[in-house]
């Protein structure tokens, strides 16, 4: 078999990715299966040489129906590893034998109808497992399939050798390792985009650190890499034929979440291709500002303001996952990033003006406990929740020099999963939406330090004169955090 692959450059990341889960979402025909099921044959190659001189391996591949197993994923996979050329197909326990140069990959593919499925599934013995359409399939299927990988082939196929040293528990390293003895168990999925508030769409928004995610563009983007495969205007016709279903084009065609059933996101206009940066945002010069939000989950936000008027994000964090009050966020959390990352650096905090109010219990306002800790505090210009969501809606909606006005480190995720779908507006039992966002923490502590910040950044430009008609501090000094 001689078969060269080249996946398109928005699923690079998600073909090449070594950590133990990957995740690639997209719009509809937009290569995702396709690229999954050439992993296969790539991952397979790496597997370290058994004795016998082989590259072993046993791969699982997931759809929630055998009806769509057959129709759609089998038929994908003999398109570009045909029965009889790159091995052979059995159907009487629906597997191929992946066979090239020196690997023999076992392909398993398993429906998952009843009961019955799931248990014969998750007796196996395996090196990788792949989830087509990974949003259709349980959670627990995808929790229970992680702890089957990386436990073929075993150590009596590949013995442990010195060069490969112990494993972090003193155990000597072999079975399924690549080459240089690093473990091969992975797991990974293809998927159009799932409904906003399920469990598939928080593990992509907030994914562990051994979970990768690749997220592509929309196909009515320039970004979409992949149109030279299609017919042409492909997604304009889909657009059309769907004209009156808005939430059907943003999932298959855009490639956002579904709606959600508890709540429309605030922040429709957000999007992730254009929002957040393809690679970490480097800090340049000049001051940082940092809108805080003030109440009982203390979270900040990092800005800075360029050249051009485009506000970054830098950083979010939040004490929500803590409990922690206002003073403990700061020495615990604020303090040391800044310190960390952007030492030396002139800052403000822009705060809730309610956060001036005293407290009964010591007199002192949550401002106060910033000042006392060095900061410069100002009070955000307005706390109209109308005012401080059109600031934002303003940067999201405008260009500058063809860049985003406003653009999101890409290490921010959980202000990236609250822009995308976790702030939202309640809809209420006789399907009424709320003309005020939802307080879900920290998803609403996250977007609401984002507004104090764009405020400042913003000057009242975007609001009116009357809006930056709010009392101020006259006291005036430069922080600078050493």
């Amino acid at each position: 078999m001689n078969l060269t692959f080249t996946p398109p450059g928005s699923l690079a990341a998600f073909f090449l990715s070594q950590s133990m889960a990957s995740f690639a979402v997209g719009p509809y025909a937009s290569t995702k299966t396709t690229c999954g099921l050439m992993k296969i044959a790539y991952e397979a190659a790496r597997v370290a040489r058994a004795r016998d001189g082989l590259r072993h391996s046993r791969c699982v591949v997931v759809r929630n129906t055998r009806q769509m197993l057959t129709d759609t994923t089998i038929k994908d996979f003999l398109k570009w590893f045909p029965d009889g050329v790159a091995g052979v197909l059995r159907k009487t326990d629906t597997s191929f034998l992946l066979k090239f140069d020196d690997v023999e990959c076992e392909v398993l593919f398993r429906g998952l109808d009843d009961q019955n499925d799931v248990r014969r599934l998750l007796s196996l013995q395996l090196t990788f497992g792949v989830i087509d359409e990974f949003k259709e399939i349980h959670p627990d299927i995808y929790e229970a399939l992680a702890g089957r990988i990386g436990r073929y082939p075993d150590k009596t196929m590949v013995p442990p050798k010195a060069a490969w040293g112990m494993d972090d528990k003193g155990n000597p390293v072999g079975g399924c390792v690549d080459d240089n003895g690093n473990a091969m168990k992975k797991l990974w999925g293809m998927s159009n985009p799932p409904d906003a508030d399920t469990w598939w769409e928080r593990l992509l928004s907030e994914p562990p650190t051994n979970v990768h995610v690749t997220i592509q563009p929309s196909g009515l983007s320039p970004e979409a890499d992949w149109l030279h495969l299609l017919d042409a205007n492909y997604y304009e016709n889909l657009a059309e034929l769907h004209k009156g279903d808005q939430d059907w084009i943003d999932v298959f065609i855009h490639g956002k979440f579904g709606k959600s059933l508890s709540g429309q996101p605030v922040f429709r206009c957000f999007d992730m291709a254009t929002h957040v940066a393809k690679e970490p945002i480097q800090v340049q010069s000049g001051s940082l500002v940092i809108g805080v939000d003030a109440g009982l989950n203390p979270t900040a936000v990092v800005t800075q303001l360029t050249h051009d008027g485009r506000v970054l994000v830098l950083n979010a964090l939040t004490g929500h996952d803590g409990g922690m009050g206002a003073l403990r966020f700061i020495r615990e959390r604020l303090k040391p990033l800044l310190s960390a990352t952007y030492p030396g650096r002139p800052c403000s905090i822009i705060i809730d003006p309610a956060a001036f109010q005293r407290a009964q219990t010591d007199e002192r306002s949550v401002a106060d406990i910033y000042k006392a800790e060095g900061f410069m505090v100002r009070p955000a210009r307005t706390n109209s929740i109308a005012a401080r969501l059109a600031v934002v809606e303003s940067y999201l909606t405008r260009t500058v020099n063809g860049k985003a006005a406003l653009l999101i480190n890409p290490t921010a995720t959980g202000l990236i999963a609250a822009m995308r779908s976790q702030y939202r507006y309640r809809i209420n039992s006789k399907g009424d939406v709320d003309d005020k966002p939802d307080k879900v923490h920290p998803a609403s502590d996250y977007c609401d330090s984002l507004q104090y910040a764009c405020l400042q950044h913003d000057g009242g430009k975007a609001l009116g004169a009357s809006a930056a008609n709010v009392k101020r501090e006259v006291k005036k000094a430069a922080y600078v955090y050493a």
